[in-house]
């Protein structure tokens, strides 16, 4: 069979020093004035006064707005709060420096200086009409990937539940990923974000929507964050580490725009927003229990998932390889002190409404829709229940 592939990312600078690029890339995209959005760590740890002084040496005028978060993903009032700002100053350029939550907010801040209305009229698939200003995203994680996509997740203050606006629109002109930006990154935000980039490249390998490109791209991810996540965990300022978590993440991330994630991220949505846990210990909790029930109808990719992380897979039979992938995965889970089961997250089963969880998250047909498995409620019903065990 003969597939059509469109395959997207921006201008990608990767490796050592790439900072060094924001000022010139700044200039080719037109600017004089340049609003800077970043948080209160990158500021603390020394990082935004080095890519302040590249933006200078160009001449460039840069506001910095530093963004105070109370809940794991940003509130759409605040990206309002942003925006409001970014519109007032007429600003030429965007740029995101921080985490992933960080850099969803200059996306979408971009989005809403040349489009009406706020941030919950997008939610939902393609529904910016034009592209905002350009934009430049330095990811100071190596985890979400958000440099490299067209997605931004926000926390729905009025629903508590989490929600995605997800449009080509919102793509960024330029994504700089320097390892040296990640070194200051606290070890348990290294743990969320790497499981969050695993899953990025493991679910998207599954996805309806994968192909040869993104299969290839999300199988040499999956072993370099296998191998390189707890050597990151351990140790920050391994450098070898860093490099690599910030390649293979990177990758992660393009496949997640290609080909796109599906059940956990659509079950750790209800999740997420109704306790406000990190992205990646929700999803590190829903892992296993997602995986083993697509598990059935992906044997074959399953197989080639437990190889890339190093699982010796000779003579064994589909179930005996799916098994040991799934220990493989808690195993990696563990090491980096994060959740493997809804208990080790500390939600408790008789004080959760099961069936509304799985009731919103069948909502997500954005992302269910890409599930190698077709899902009922009650089918994801049932894998919540799992995921306590």
């Amino acid at each position: 069979m003969f597939k059509s592939i469109v395959f997207q990312t921006p201008t990608i600078y990767f490796g050592i020093d790439t900072i060094k690029a924001i000022g010139q890339e700044a200039k080719k995209l037109g600017a004089g004035r340049v609003f800077l959005i970043t948080g209160p760590q990158v500021k603390k740890a020394g990082v935004l006064e080095k890519a302040l002084s590249y933006l200078q040496a160009e001449s460039i005028e840069v506001e910095v707005n530093i963004q105070e978060r109370d809940t794991p993903e940003p509130a759409t009032d605040r990206v309002e709060e942003a925006a409001a700002i970014a519109k007032k100053g007429n600003f030429d350029v965007i740029i995101g420096l921080g985490g992933g939550s960080i850099l969803d907010v200059a996306k979408m801040v971009s989005a809403l200086m040349t489009n009406p209305g706020k941030t919950e009229d997008y939610f939902g698939r393609e529904k910016v009409p034009r592209r905002g200003k350009p934009t430049i995203i330095v990811p100071t994680t190596s985890g979400t990937g958000a440099e490299v996509t067209k997605h931004a997740v926000f926390l729905d203050r009025t629903n508590n539940v989490k929600k995605v606006v997800a449009s080509g629109s919102l793509l960024p002109n330029v994504a700089i990923v320097d390892p040296m930006m990640t070194l200051t990154c606290p070890p348990p935000v290294t743990a969320s974000a790497g499981i969050d980039a695993y899953i990025h490249a493991a679910e998207a390998f599954l996805s309806k929507n994968a192909n040869a490109i993104t299969d290839t791209l999300a199988l040499e991810s999956i072993s370099i964050i296998t191998r390189w996540l707890g050597p990151a965990f351990a140790d920050g300022q391994d450098m070898e580490a860093r490099y690599q978590m910030s390649l293979g993440s990177l990758m992660a991330g393009i496949v997640l725009n290609n080909s796109g994630t599906s059940l956990v991220h659509a079950m750790a949505y209800p999740v997420g927003g109704e306790y406000h846990t990190p992205h990646g210990v929700t999803l590190s909790a829903l892992l296993v229990a997602c995986f083993d029930y697509i598990a059935v109808v992906k044997a074959e990719k399953m197989a080639l998932l437990a190889q890339a992380m190093g699982e010796p897979i000779d003579s064994l039979a589909s179930r005996e390889i799916v098994d040991r992938l799934l220990k493989a995965i808690r195993h990696m889970i563990k090491s980096v002190d994060l959740p493997a089961s809804l208990n080790d997250l500390g939600i408790k089963r008789e004080t959760t409404n099961v069936h509304q969880w799985a009731v919103e998250a069948h909502k997500e047909q954005r992302l269910l829709s890409r599930s190698p498995r077709i899902l009922s409620v009650e089918d994801i019903e049932k894998i919540y229940e799992k995921a306590f065990v």
